[in-house]
């Protein structure tokens, strides 16, 4: 009886010591940092007794659910380096408090200003960054620097371990710029908000990067990118082209770019991404062209799997090449692009590279897009050799040229501008082009020069398409079902709902072949439980069951007095 007390205190003591340990480990601290009221002496656990500065924030040793708090209207000059992970649903979180504005997080202030990110985090996870202005244009000017590039806050998978749960969002990311430029436009990877995974370097050590929201950011003024995600690729038997050679479950929603040197967002490397709501101002700008690529897409994809763009809006992409709203680079697979808006993209309206399978192009507006001349000076310098295109589907590839399989291109709209002429290029195997409605603006021309290529297995599948205004007669032939119509839009050029045709329109087109909708693998499951691989709605959320015979992105139903 008395072995059996003790045995049963024991385990009494030990389910309370275990208790006790749980308690401690997900106990919540918030520590407050002011420049402008605190000091590294005081215990920063009280608005009234804050530290003053990042080096000590590094300090402390930070547990799962604890809050560090940044003054609202301070700045602090150096590096935040975070170096402790939370938890599972206990997120190391990083914010502001106070009234006025946000505070400021800026590599560049410090002594030399020579932080290659602002905010720095290698291999540790479930962080949130939230209400901050973050900016880092670099000073240091010494010619050993091993790397000149600059980032606001930079997120980086070394390879010890599977990484997860990052959450960024409500931040201000501006003037990051490098030391110097750098020779050429591939080795510049200056980006305002950078996630960076290493290759594996075996089988049994192959890990990734996962879980990533990053959400309602403002980011402007850097040398290239805004957001920029890479896993670089390991090319080992058996993670190749699994998920552990690739960055997991992405989703960039609701953010602004404006004036980045290059493309707002880069997915590469990506299993699993969803690009929405965002708005993309003007990529390839020239805020500061000494230190800056200028050229970029609002957005674009390389070596990626699975990924959804939707509803995002892009406006002004400059460069001498390609400047799209939105891009497919090469070597991805089941690629959605849908419901997006582009306007004055001078590069391209619809641009598919190489080496890709399943790209599904849908209920898309194009406006005013692909004007880039050839051979005329250009403000960054130099003459560009690649005309601006409407449609331009390459083989382009590296190391070598293939066509891409499997593309469809399908209940687009496509608005020609006055006074431009883009070319139509369509290059790849098992190529449908149906259903898109083409205008061209008086004093514009469309598909003056028409490449269509052909190496093997199906070639170009078009029909059903409407075209109206001064269209190439080659192009319209290419199309085993044309409508040549008649048809003018009304209102402001930038704002989609512009381009909406009244519903009464299609009736004087005729009936078209309805489309057989290309398979999407991930559509309903996991970050895409909202996504239909068979779409119900058109560009503007009309049932598409109301008009079968729909041509274009959408329409405008009948409105009743």
């Amino acid at each position: 009886m008395v072995k059996l007390m003790a045995s049963s205190h024991v385990k009494l003591c030990l389910s309370f010591f275990l208790c006790g340990f749980s308690l401690i480990s997900f106990a919540q601290t918030t520590y407050y940092v002011s420049s402008s009221q605190g000091d590294d002496l005081n215990d920063g656990q009280h608005a009234d007794r804050p530290w003053a500065s990042l080096k000590r924030v590094a300090k402390q040793q930070l547990k799962p659910g604890d809050t560090v708090q940044f003054k609202a209207g301070d700045s602090f000059a150096g590096q935040l380096l975070i170096d402790e992970s939370g938890m599972l649903n206990a997120p190391i979180h990083f914010t502001a408090y106070g009234e006025g504005d946000a505070p400021i997080i800026d590599g560049s202030a410090g002594s030399g200003g020579d932080e290659l990110a602002a905010i720095m985090v290698v291999d540790q996870d479930h962080i949130e960054i939230s209400h901050l202005t973050v900016r880092n244009f670099r000073k240091q000017s010494k010619a050993d620097i091993a790397d000149v590039n600059a980032y606001g806050i930079l997120v980086k998978n070394t390879g010890k371990r599977v990484l997860s749960g990052y959450e960024l969002h409500h931040l201000t990311v501006e003037e990051v710029y490098p030391i110097r430029a750098r020779r050429s436009f591939n080795e510049t990877s200056v980006t305002g908000i950078r996630f960076e995974t290493n290759p594996a370097r075996g089988k049994r050590s192959a890990v990734n990067t996962r879980d990533i929201y990053i959400h309602d950011n403002f980011i402007r003024h850097t040398a290239r990118f805004g957001i920029a995600l890479r896993h670089r690729p390991s090319r080992i038997d058996g993670v190749s082209a699994t998920p552990l050679d690739y960055d997991m479950n992405v989703r960039i929603t609701n953010n602004r770019c404006e004036d980045t040197a290059g493309s707002c967002v880069l997915m590469n490397g990506i299993w699993q991404g969803l690009l929405e709501g965002n708005t993309f101002v003007r990529s390839g700008a020239m805020v500061e062209p000494k230190l800056s690529v200028n050229r970029g897409s609002g957005a674009w994809f390389f070596r990626s799997q699975h990924i959804v763009a939707q509803y995002n809006s892009t406006y002004g992409s400059r460069g001498h090449n390609d400047s799209a709203g939105i891009h497919v680079d090469f070597a991805n697979e089941n690629i959605l692009v849908q419901y997006n808006f582009s306007y004055d993209n001078e590069g391209y309206g619809t641009e598919i590279l190489g080496k890709n399978k399943n790209i599904i192009w849908r209920y898309n507006i194009s406006v005013a897009d692909g004007t880039r001349k050839i051979n005329v000076s250009r403000p960054e310098g130099g003459k560009s050799i690649y005309p601006g295109k409407t449609i331009f589907v390459s083989d382009f590839s590296v190391p070598k040229r293939t066509q891409s399989r499997e593309v469809a291109i399908y209940n687009n709209t496509y608005l020609i501008a006055s006074a431009s002429d883009p070319y139509i290029e369509f290059n790849a195997e098992q190529l449908q082009v149906l259903n898109n409605l083409f205008v061209v603006e008086e004093g514009g021309r469309l598909a003056k020069k028409l490449n269509v290529a052909w190496e093997q297995g199906e070639g170009l599948a078009m029909r059903g398409n409407a075209f109206v205004g001064n269209v190439s007669p080659n192009f319209i032939r290419l199309d085993q079902q044309p409508r040549v119509a008649q048809l003018a839009f009304n209102g402001e050029p930038s704002d989609a709902n512009s381009y909406a045709v009244a519903i009464n329109w299609f009736k004087t087109i005729g009936a078209v072949q309805a489309v057989k909708h290309p398979s999407f693998p991930a559509a309903g499951k996991g970050i895409f439980s909202h996504i239909s691989a068979v779409p119900t709605i058109d560009y503007f959320g009309n049932p598409l069951s109301s008009v079968p015979n729909l041509v274009g992105a959408g329409y405008q139903p009948l409105t009743h007095d």
